[in-house]
This record gives C-alpha cells, sequence and structure tokens, in this order.
C-alpha cells in the first residue's frame, strides 16, 4: 500500500509546483544530478529541491552550439556557512581547467576560484564562507575564463581557455536543498510531470480498492 507521505514526495518531485513543501519528510542526507541543463542566469538557475544535507551535485558541461561553451548554476541552502566547502572532480575533454564561483540570492559574487584546488580545479574550503551568513546561495561551475560581466550577476563574458566538455561532480559540504522552490522547478515538462500524476492516481486507487478487499474478505 503507497503511504500519504510516498505519494507526497513523488507529487512534489515530478511537478515542482509552487507552494509545495518537503517540511512533513525526513531529513535526510542526498546528492543532485542535474536535470537537463542548468541555467547560467538568475531567473533559470536550477533549484535543489530537498531538506537534508546535500552531499553533491553532478552534471556536465555541454558544447551549447558553435563551441558556446556551457555554464551551470544551482540554488541550494547554505546552513553552515563556517562549515561550507565545495571541492571538484571532473573528466573534461581536454584538462579539466574549471572555475567555481558563489553568488548570493540576489546575485552577488560572494566566492570565486579557479585553482585552488588539485590538477588545474577550482575549489571552496571550509572557512572561506565564514563571515556570511546562513541562507540562499547559487553555485556556478563552468570553463576557465569566462567571468561574470556584471555583478550582481546579469551576464557572462565568454572565453573558455580552452573550450573543452563533460562531466563533473560537486562535492559539498555545510548545506542542504531548499524546501520550496519559488515559481516552476526546471525538472520535467509538464506533459511529463501530469503524466505521471496519473500515474499516481490509478496507483492509490488500486491500493484503495485491494484495502476493500481486505476489509471486506
Amino acid at each position: 500500500m503507497i503511504s500519504a507521505r510516498s505519494i507526497l514526495a513523488a507529487l512534489i518531485v515530478v511537478t515542482g509546483f509552487a507552494g509545495l513543501t518537503l517540511h512533513s519528510l525526513p531529513a535526510r542526507a542526498f546528492s543532485w544530478n542535474e536535470i537537463g541543463d542548468a541555467g547560467e542566469l538568475l531567473p533559470t538557475v536550477q533549484g535543489i529541491l530537498g531538506t537534508g544535507p546535500l552531499n553533491s551535485i553532478s552534471g556536465t558541461l555541454i558544447d551549447l552550439g558553435s563551441g558556446t561553451d556551457d555554464i551551470d548554476l544551482y540554488r541550494f541552502v547554505v546552513d553552515q556557512p563556517s562549515s561550507f566547502s565545495v571541492t571538484v572532480s571532473s573528466a573534461l575533454s581536454v584538462d579539466n581547467d574549471s572555475q567555481l564561483f558563489l553568488f548570493n540570492e540576489s546575485g552577488s559574487l560572494i566566492l570565486a576560484d579557479d585553482d585552488d584546488g588539485p590538477d588545474l580545479l577550482p575549489q571552496f574550503n571550509v572557512g572561506d564562507l565564514s563571515s556570511q551568513p546562513a541562507g540562499i546561495y547559487i553555485l556556478g561551475f563552468n570553463l576557465y575564463d569566462s567571468d561574470p560581466s556584471a555583478n550582481p550577476l546579469t551576464g557572462w563574458n565568454r572565453d573558455p581557455d580552452p573550450f573543452q566538455t563533460g562531466p563533473y561532480t560537486l562535492t559539498i559540504t555545510g548545506s542542504t536543498g531548499v524546501s520550496a522552490v519559488p515559481g516552476p522547478l526546471p525538472i520535467i515538462s509538464v506533459g511529463v510531470a501530469f503524466g505521471w500524476s496519473r500515474k499516481l492516481r490509478k496507483r492509490i486507487k488500486s491500493s484503495k480498492a485491494e484495502a476493500n478487499l481486505t476489509v471486506n474478505a
């Protein structure tokens, strides 16, 4: 039999409707996989939905066409700024030379790094964010040497050196997902969402019918 908790969790993840929260669900550590292509500007940031500790984000830098480099932004909560850190592992197609940017919720740049990690990888270390308050932050990962064109963020000056693509994983401490995302979550299409909702309704009806058979037996 499907529990109400399982149904709520599935509906939230599938639809991403504004106003739904996860406060009634247990807080468990989780990892996030990029859905589609995370956006590069504030209106298209990919929100990471969840209430437990955020362990990692995995994604892929792709070719956006004609050699245009990919820039991925993610929104989540840093609940322990003094413990916040980000380490990177990647398998980019040339030399892994890449960058990290951390913005506050309004898009103002807080941290940036391009080579504190090994093998040309960027890294944020424990203590780098200790002077900042807990709250919602936006983490960006992209190729060296493409930088924000303004502060607060409104665009990018693209000059990748070199251009490359490939998968990456950002291992994170001191952070959680966001329990509610303002506006639609860029997860899947509305059509797919409603398709899943119909499947859930069928499963719920089936569970009710099984329960009635058990009672009447």
